[in-house]
């Protein structure tokens, strides 16, 4: 359905997620924007890709029809009334003609299924651009029409999601489908939701869970990050972090090896304090004793995971509580020293004080054998709400 000619707008309009943006021209839509932090921004982001047009209301006679049903179309597709938007009118004019091959093929997966990047490369004529397919999907200035979400890697792991939200959005709309390609997490979401209704009320406004976090795959790039990171914003801990891995001449933080051989000043030219140097060369000298047995960290019962990785400098029990959460996935941790938690608690269960431990143990009882999950919902409800 390609209409002949549309006068061009934008608009903002609520849905399920939150407000969305939606520019178009003249052929078609050319903008989706997606939920960014509120509604100023989301707006803001909207005029600013297209400032020129006139911003409406939905319910205005100036939105041609073609806009107006496929606006309300997306509505309810975010309500869970599932549609595959695939004859909503598009303008990609600026895109390669390889992009909009790809956005083409994915038109045809349709709510509740995924593609994978080499999937879509072969589908576009070319078998060995799963990268390029990337990039295409970093470009798409449609989400949800051309549901880029629905791409996943051969693993079906999340690899990021270049519209706002990033992996958290991606998940959500996946969710909405009927899709989690994290069986156990599917798993660990259905009982929490079962047993606690606060919980269950908390994943229709938040989204389902995905424990996403700076940590790397690499378990020592993941301890070592972690340092870093320590009482710092993620921008100034990101900017250290580079300088960091530039003394490296790598994307990797120094191997032990290699941090024995950088002086204290080069370190401290980088922007990590005394005391985080000190940290960082015990968690070396760790590391290369063999005192810290990564690869067996996978099958390792919880406990002995927190006690060989409080023995370095610089990690207590949080630290390892949060390393065994975001980088070994365990679903049963209960970090009751966090303060986020406590006050998500608090907050949750409409409690006048912070929560002692007792009380905690209490409300999250329920949660067991998935304590992860529950915790991570008392994070994202104070996200939320901005408490």
């Amino acid at each position: 359905m390609q209409p002949d000619k549309l006068s061009p707008g934008t608009l903002l309009v609520d849905t399920a997620i939150g407000p969305c943006g939606v520019a178009w021209t003249a052929r078609g839509i050319d903008r989706v924007q997606l939920p960014d932090r509120g509604r100023d921004t989301t707006e803001a982001r909207l005029l600013a890709f297209a400032p020129d047009r006139p911003s409406v209301t939905l319910a205005s006679r100036r939105v041609p029809r073609v806009i107006r049903d496929a606006v309300r179309r997306m509505q309810r597709h975010l309500d869970g009334r599932l549609d595959d938007l695939a004859d909503v009118p598009i303008d990609t004019g600026g895109a390669s003609p390889f992009a909009r091959r790809v956005w083409a093929e994915l038109r045809r997966v349709g709510p509740g299924s995924l593609a994978t990047y080499g999937e879509l490369a072969r589908a576009a004529g070319r078998p060995n651009a799963a990268r390029a397919v990337g990039r295409a999907m970093a470009t798409n200035p449609v989400p949800l029409i051309v549901p880029c979400h629905r791409v996943l890697s051969s693993t079906r792991r999340f690899h990021g999601f270049s519209a706002p939200g990033g992996v958290l959005q991606k998940a959500w709309l996946l969710f909405i489908e009927g899709v989690e390609p994290n069986e156990a997490h599917a798993r660990a979401l259905a009982h929490v939701r079962a047993s606690d209704p606060r919980i269950d009320a908390l994943v229709a406004k938040v989204g389902p869970f995905v424990p996403t976090t700076h940590y790397l795959p690499n378990p020592y790039d993941a301890l070592f990050e972690a340092v870093i990171y320590q009482q710092l914003s993620m921008k100034a801990a990101a900017t250290i972090a580079g300088r960091v891995k530039a003394l490296a001449d790598g994307d990797r933080y120094p191997r032990p090896d290699a941090l024995a051989t950088l002086d204290d000043t080069d370190l401290r030219g980088a922007g990590l304090s005394r005391q985080k140097i000190g940290y960082l060369r015990d968690l070396a000298a760790h590391t290369a004793r063999g005192d810290l047995p990564f690869r067996r960290f996978r099958t390792m019962p919880d406990d002995d995971v927190i006690e060989r990785i409080t023995r370095v400098r610089g990690f207590g029990r949080w630290s390892a509580e949060m390393f065994l959460m975001f980088h070994l996935d365990r679903l049963d941790v209960l970090p009751m020293d966090d303060l986020g938690f406590r006050k998500g608690v608090q907050h949750v269960y409409g409690l006048r004080a912070e929560p002692d431990r007792k009380k905690m143990l209490r409300i999250a009882e329920p949660w067991r054998p998935y304590r992860s999950v529950g915790t991570w919902y008392m994070w994202r409800a104070l996200e939320a709400e901005g408490a």
